[in-house]
């Protein structure tokens, strides 16, 4: 059985105010000091099951986490209780700004897998799979649905199962779902850095190009600079780098350029909407509903604040860029403005 973590490495420098730009050289993020591996809960360990949690969170002067969200989990509650408490009693070396520490954004997947137990695709899991794919090839969707509600019925996956079952969810949302469905499916199937050692490198490296071109429809720049630097870990085709490489170099103009775009959010489920900021200004217009309050996750600061529909935000360093959270009531629609 294995408990462990999977570093993501600090966000980006911003700030709420716009002080004078931090030379890069300057800062130094934080660093794994004594990190407690999470103790696997029992009762899921018995069952076989397997997940992992995404963390975001605060590093503080004294090296201590705070600020802890989950962002992103799959199986068990237990799991996420087990991450965060592994994480509450680790320490870090704190980030440092000009040779003093100050506090800094961070995030890290914890993963539960059980070696030799879990690690592979089980019989019955894969003939409702087959089926599920062969129906969604058919196009028949009853049939799809029903094969659907089969798998995900079973509501034990090990790690493998996990990433191949949101497979074939991008595969069902493709023929009859939306861009941000797929792109929600493809971020279980291939986002967490251990991913890549479930599926095969050809399918992992497709369905990573796949998500590189939902990131850019969906307007989720940033994401997709870091999809765009996985995918350099490959050997593609000319033609396939040669259009990856022309998308990059336009969101990198519109990076630093006056140009503006406005992505729709909703809020669901804990009534939190996740965004990292591609930009270093942001609005947030046409909200239908409640927004409360406002987090922006940076490495040299963490801010907090009540929303202010008639304010617009700058972060002080175009280099970098916060891990942006807003909060309100569940149904909340909006737009998130970058300038």
């Amino acid at each position: 059985m294995v408990a462990g973590q999977t570093d993501e490495g600090p966000a980006e420098v911003a700030s709420e105010t716009v002080p004078e730009p931090v030379p890069v050289e300057l800062y130094s993020g934080p660093v794994r000091k004594d990190m407690k591996t999470p103790r696997y809960p029992r009762l899921a360990q018995s069952k076989g099951m397997e997940g992992w949690v995404r963390l975001d969170f605060m590093v503080g002067t004294d090296g201590k986490a705070y600020e802890i969200a989950v962002t992103d989990s799959m199986g068990a509650g237990s799991f996420q209780r087990a991450a965060i408490g592994a994480l509450r009693n680790s320490t870090f070396e704190p980030a440092h700004l000009k040779g003093r520490p100050v506090d800094a954004g961070y995030a890290m997947y914890y993963w539960f897998g059980l070696e030799g137990e879990g690690g592979g695709v089980r019989r019955g899991f894969l003939q409702l799979s087959k089926a599920l794919m062969s129906a969604i090839e058919r196009g028949d969707r009853p049939l799809a649905d029903s094969e659907l509600s089969a798998l995900e019925s079973r509501g034990q996956f090990n790690l493998h199962e996990d990433a191949y079952l949101h497979v074939a969810k991008f595969h069902y949302y493709a023929r009859w779902g939306d861009a941000h469905q797929q792109l929600d499916a493809l971020d279980r199937a291939v986002s967490q850095d251990f991913q890549d050692h479930r599926l095969p490198e050809e399918l992992y490296v497709a369905l990573q190009l796949q998500r590189f071109w939902l990131l850019v429809r969906t307007q989720d720049y940033e994401r997709a600079a870091s999809t765009f630097e996985t995918l350099g870990k490959y050997e593609l085709e000319a033609s396939v780098q040669s259009a990856l490489e022309a998308t990059m170099e336009n969101l990198r103009a519109l990076r630093h350029d006056d140009r503006a775009y406005a992505v729709t959010g909703l809020l669901e489920k804990g009534a939190s909407w996740f965004y990292h900021l591609f930009k270093d200004e942001f609005a947030v217009t046409d909200v239908q509903g409640e927004i409360t309050e406002v987090k922006l996750r940076c490495p040299e600061s963490y801010v907090f604040f009540r929303f202010d529909p008639d304010m617009e935000y700058r972060v002080s360093n175009k280099r970098g860029h916060c891990h942006l959270e807003l909060i309100g009531n569940p149904g909340t629609t909006f737009k998130l403005v970058q300038m």
